[in-house]
């Protein structure tokens, strides 16, 4: 999936309206963190979890944001880093995320199988992904080059629980 598409399905309408007495919801988009492909990263952590007899991460909306915005960051520029974008924790707390995070990041991968399978066989990778984190947020972006871009991000206590999925 483009950017452009990726960056339509993280804006989200909660914009209401009153007709006479009655509250009506405008139509919303899907949230970014129901994304399929986010939805598979999610599955895959808990599962690589599950194997080490760990409880599976919550999906946060907070945690999602940041690794989406790092993930789009790097395909727009093709900038690799995780200091770069203002750095992680700075990420973080521009999308209401305050407290400390662990990030992974990928590049070049073709699937949510192979980005985990590099994650899994990286020290301080797989540290991340069975870190005693409780929550965790997904990022997937692809260049205008075709390049992909992969993040994954860790914390406590995002404060917005959405789900737990072992999918």
């Amino acid at each position: 999936m483009r950017i452009a598409t990726l960056f339509v399905l993280a804006c989200i309408v909660c914009t209401t309206a009153r007709a006479g007495d009655q509250l009506v919801a405008a139509k919303k988009l899907p949230l970014l963190h129901s994304h399929p492909t986010l939805q598979k990263m999610l599955g895959a952590n808990n599962r690589l979890r599950e194997q080490r007899g760990l409880r599976g991460h919550r999906i946060s909306a907070k945690l999602t944001r940041a690794a989406q915005d790092h993930a789009w960051y790097m395909a727009r520029t093709g900038v690799f880093s995780h200091h770069a974008n203002g750095g992680l924790m700075s990420r973080g707390a521009r999308h209401g995320y305050h407290g400390m995070m662990r990030e992974n990041i990928a590049s070049g991968q073709r699937s949510v199988g192979s980005a985990f399978s590099s994650w899994r066989s990286s020290g301080g990778h797989w540290a991340s992904i069975i870190s005693n984190t409780t929550h965790a947020g997904f990022g997937y972006a692809i260049s205008p080059s075709g390049q992909t871009y992969w993040v994954g991000v860790y914390g406590n206590d995002a404060g917005e629980i959405i789900a737990v999925s072992n999918k």
